[in-house]
C-alpha cells in the first residue's frame, strides 16, 4: 500500500513556487479549464516512482525514529539529571539525525529527478489532450483549500496522467 508522499524542503519549496505561479496566471485567464490531478498516484505509476516512493517511506521512518530518540535524550537532559553521558549521546544523535537528513535529501533529489520529468511531461500532455489551461495537483489544492469545488468526473485528470506517464 503506498504511503504518504512527502517532499523536502526543497521540493516542497518547488512545488509552491509552481503553485502560486499557476495560481497567480490563473487570475488572469478568462475562459480556461482547470483540472485536477493526483500528483502521488502518477508519480507512484511512473518507471521509477515506486522506488521514490519506498525511498520516502524508509526516509520518514528512519527519521522519525531517530527524531523520537532525540526526544527523549533532549527531555532527560531538560530533566537536569542527566549524565554528561547522556548529554554527549543527544549531541551524537543530533548529529547523526543531521547527518541522515542530508543524506536522505541527496537520494531522495536523486531518485525524483527522472520522475519529476516523466510526471511531468505525462501530466501535461492529458492537460493538453483535453484542453485545460491550468492543472493543480489535487492532493495540495485540497489541503489548502484552493478548490472548494470541483466536479471530480469532469476535472480529474489523474487517470489520463497515469496513462501517459506508462507509456
Amino acid at each position: 500500500m503506498p504511503g504518504k508522499l512527502n517532499l523536502s524542503p526543497t521540493q516542497t519549496t518547488l512545488l509552491a513556487a509552481a503553485l502560486i505561479t499557476g495560481l497567480a496566471g490563473a487570475a488572469t485567464l478568462k475562459a480556461g479549464k482547470v483540472g485536477l490531478v493526483d500528483v502521488q498516484k502518477v508519480i507512484e505509476s511512473s518507471k521509477g516512482g515506486p522506488a521514490f516512493v519506498t525511498l520516502n517511506q524508509k526516509a520518514d521512518t528512519d527519521l522519525g525514529k531517530q527524531s523520537q530518540a532525540i526526544g527523549t535524550l533532549q527531555a532527560k537532559v531538560n530533566t537536569g539529571k542527566a549524565s554528561a553521558a547522556d548529554v554527549q549521546a543527544l549531541k551524537k544523535a543530533q548529529t547523526t539525525y543531521q547527518t541522515a537528513l542530508k543524506n536522505y535529501d541527496v537520494q531522495r533529489r536523486k531518485a525524483f529527478a527522472p520522475v519529476a520529468g516523466s510526471v511531468n511531461a505525462a501530466v501535461a500532455a492529458a492537460a493538453k489532450a483535453q484542453g485545460f489551461t491550468v492543472v493543480l495537483d489535487k492532493r495540495k489544492a485540497a489541503s489548502s483549500s484552493i478548490v472548494i469545488y470541483a466536479n471530480t468526473q469532469t476535472t480529474d485528470l489523474t487517470a489520463a496522467a497515469q496513462k501517459a506517464v506508462k507509456k
